[in-house]
């Protein structure tokens, strides 16, 4: 009896043991997926219970119009910086939301060539939708983000925004809602734009802009950064023809400038851009209005470099030889290649929002005089 009793005690204990030892595994688990996905413990608990109790549980996707204003009490720079480079003026500007969306978008960027990828956040944004108005500020989050890094980014040419579409789910039990998120193509498949369909087409495609660009900047080591933006500006000139129709599916991006050779004023700025962020040349986009010599207003887009501390104005499109609709060849003009607000200022209008949903940016000062 006494060793019929003595086993059974064994074997509780034996047992208590490795229900501790499950316990503190599970602990463990959660404590590092936790800390992997920047949420509270108890978020993350309440995300597993939730999601996998399939009894008096209210499931739903939500798809939030993405149509918010932002007032100018949230035009702050944040110093926070992503990594040591020039090319991320707009995401320095962004919030904590908007950055950790904008750090998944640039952590995921092959996976966006692929059909059918999503970006889960898992419960990362909790806390903010469990606040009154988190949705609203998630949703302005998104579309800054968006904002920011297709401007930080001119390289990614492949890949059309409006697709990345913003998904909220959610799961209520009593008191508790626990919601994730994540991102996925509006259209069920994938990301691209309608004349990039494969991934290997977007190699492809890739390959043949970073070969031009390579080619265009390899004299140029021994230049200052202002003959090199020059060479840059004068070989886009030379190369680029303005595409009136504006109906060409590449004419606002890199491929339609160096590769097929006919853009609008967009893809003028996206290709300066991209090449001067390959010479390490800080050049940020900057969109607005633009009046011309007849008296003409209308949407556009042009550069800004910084050169010796100071910021200039550039438009490779202006300096084109087009003038009133009409092409005279062989003229390469200087007149918007880097000038100050003198110049700059009689004719741009910066805008300081890129989106209607997305925040306002705070866009640098030019130089009282052009730096030459």
């Amino acid at each position: 009896m006494k060793n019929f009793i003595d086993s059974i005690i064994k074997l509780l204990i034996n047992t208590v043991i490795i229900i501790l030892l499950v316990a503190l595994c599970i602990v463990l688990y959660i404590f590092l997926i936790s800390r992997m996905n920047n949420t509270t413990i108890e978020d993350t608990v309440s995300y597993f219970i939730y999601s996998n109790n399939q009894v008096a549980i209210l499931s739903s996707d939500i798809k939030e119009p993405i149509n918010i204003s932002l007032n100018s009490s949230d035009n702050v720079i944040n110093n926070e910086k992503l990594i040591n480079n020039k090319n991320n003026f707009y995401y320095e500007q962004l919030d904590d939301n908007a950055k950790a969306i904008y750090k998944e978008l640039n952590n995921n960027i092959n996976n966006l060539k692929k059909n059918n990828y999503k970006i889960n956040f898992s419960t990362k944004f909790n806390t903010l939708l469990n606040q009154a108005d988190g949705k609203y500020k998630l949703n302005v989050a998104f579309q800054s983000a968006l904002d920011a890094f297709f401007y930080d980014h001119p390289e990614l040419f492949y890949i059309d925004l409006t697709k990345i579409s913003l998904i909220i789910k959610y799961t209520t039990i009593g008191p508790k809602t626990t919601y994730t998120v994540s991102l996925s193509p509006e259209d069920g498949e994938n990301y691209l734009y309608d004349n990039f369909q494969s991934e290997k087409q977007v190699n492809e495609a890739i390959s043949s802009v970073e070969n031009i660009k390579n080619s265009t900047i390899k004299s140029l080591n021994s230049k200052s950064n202002y003959e090199k933006a020059l060479y840059v500006h004068d070989a886009l000139v030379n190369s680029l023809e303005y595409d009136s129709s504006t109906i060409k599916p590449n004419s606002h991006n890199i491929y339609g400038a160096l590769v097929e050779r006919s853009v609008v004023c967009e893809g003028y700025a996206k290709a300066f851009k991209y090449i001067l962020d390959a010479l390490d040349i800080e050049c940020i986009l900057v969109n607005g209005t633009a009046t011309n010599s007849s008296g003409k207003t209308e949407s556009h887009m042009w550069n800004y470099i910084k050169l010796d501390g100071n910021w200039y104005g550039v438009d490779v499109t202006w300096d084109d030889p087009i003038i009133v609709g009409s092409y005279t060849n062989n003229i390469i003009r200087h007149d918007y290649f880097c000038k100050g607000n003198n110049v700059f200022n009689e004719s741009h209008v910066v805008s300081s929002e890129i989106s209607d949903g997305g925040k306002s940016f705070k866009i640098p000062t030019l130089s009282n005089k052009d730096y030459k």
